[in-house]
C-alpha cells in the first residue's frame, strides 16, 4: 500500500528542520503521544544525519493479527537517513516481527512555499507479505503511521507558535 501525507508549516524549511531536531519538539512529541519513542543511535556520514528509533504503540492490534503474530503491538525499529545537502529524509522500517514479510521504506521531504511556509511531504510503501492478512496488517500500519504523522504535524505547529516560526 501506498503512503502519502502533507502538511503546511508557517515556516521556512531550514527553521522546519531546526525544529524537527529540537529536544523541545522531541519532548512535546513523547508527552502527547501514545507511541513511545526510545533513540537507540545517532550516527553523522558527510552531509547525512542517520538516527535509529524505536517505537512502540499504545495501540494492540487487530486480535486475529495478534494471535497470527504472537504479539499484540507492532514495535518496530526506523531507520531514519536525512540528507542535509537536499532536505529529504529517507526512513526504512526495521521489523521486529515477521522476518522478510513487511517491508515499509520512503521520503520525508520539506520544501518552500512561498517566503514564509513549507510543504512536508511523506511517501512510501507499506507491504505485508503474510496469507489472508497481509492487507489488514497494511490497513492498520497505514492508518497508525497516517494518525502519527497528523499529530505530528499537530505538536510542530504548537512549537512553532511558542517558539516564533
Amino acid at each position: 500500500m501506498k503512503l502519502h501525507i502533507q502538511h503546511t508549516f508557517n515556516c521556512t524549511p531550514t527553521r522546519f528542520w531546526e525544529m524537527y531536531w529540537d529536544d523541545d519538539l522531541d519532548a512535546m512529541l513523547n508527552e502527547g503521544s501514545n507511541i513511545q519513542r526510545d533513540l537507540l543511535e545517532e550516527r553523522t556520514e558527510g552531509d547525512v544525519l542517520i538516527r535509529r528509533v524505536r517505537f512502540t504503540p499504545e495501540r494492540e492490534l487487530p486480535a486475529a493479527a495478534a494471535k497470527l503474530l504472537g504479539t499484540n503491538k507492532l514495535v518496530y525499529e526506523q531507520e531514519n537517513a536525512w540528507d542535509r545537502s537536499n532536505s529529504v529524509l529517507h526512513w526504512k522500517v526495521i521489523p521486529t516481527i515477521l522476518p522478510g514479510k513487511l517491508d515499509a521504506q520512503g521520503t520525508f521531504a520539506v520544501s518552500p512555499l512561498g517566503d514564509a511556509q513549507c510543504e512536508q511531504l511523506v511517501q512510501g510503501v507499506i507491504s505485508v507479505n503474510v496469507r489472508f492478512i497481509g492487507g489488514q496488517i497494511e490497513k492498520a500500519v497505514i492508518a497508525e503511521v497516517e494518525r502519527s504523522w497528523n499529530r505530528t504535524a499537530e505538536t510542530c505547529r504548537t512549537w512553532l507558535q511558542r517558539h516564533g516560526a
